[in-house]
């Protein structure tokens, strides 16, 4: 059902949805139990956001939570275009501090999985971007936590410039990777 992309790194998954043509326009699928359990994801998804960037350049993130809230996420693009990007926060990990990112848009209808254990953020690529979010956990900001999404040691290539980027007062104050007093 879902075509997906080789893996970059474990625990993420680029998938494309499938897309039923029909004459008035089209239809995909966002979730189904049936079909992510056959491509190996079982997480039980309990908290939908939709995301709104007004301009180009909005930068979202990275961010986190903490045990015992650790979220997996399964973004899908509303409207728009978005670039993506996901750290493996898990110190114990063999992948720790590696990156996947790209590029998604609505009309792909492409969708990101994480597992736990990754901060997530993403770009708006153009105006009026909506980003559904499904996290497998509620959102408790008592363990949310972020990375700065400008740390260099990630090497992440966002499609603004830091000068040109929209980023909240909160994302802009968060810590690098390596200075982070918690991770998972």
């Amino acid at each position: 059902m879902f075509q997906i992309a080789p893996p970059v790194l474990p625990g993420c998954l680029l998938m494309r949805a499938p897309t039923l043509m029909l004459g008035e326009g089209w239809s995909s699928p966002i979730h189904s139990e049936t079909h992510m359990g056959q491509i190996g994801i079982h997480e039980r998804f309990v908290e939908d956001w939709i995301h709104y960037a007004l301009k180009p350049g909005t930068v979202r993130g990275p961010r986190y939570q903490l045990a015992p809230g650790s979220q997996a996420m399964l973004l899908r693009v509303l409207r728009g275009r978005i670039y993506f990007a996901a750290i493996d926060v898990r110190r114990a990990s063999d992948t720790f501090g590696k990156v996947m990112e790209g590029e998604m848009s609505y009309m792909g209808a492409e969708q990101f999985y994480v597992m736990p254990g990754f901060a997530v953020g993403w770009c708006s690529m153009e105006a009026a971007v909506e980003v559904l979010v499904k996290t497998s956990a509620g959102s408790d900001p008592a363990l949310e936590r972020g990375i700065n999404w400008c740390d260099p040691a990630l090497g992440i290539k966002w499609p603004v410039r830091p000068v040109d980027a929209t980023v909240s007062a909160e994302d802009v104050s968060q810590p690098m990777l390596a200075d982070q007093p918690d991770l998972l």
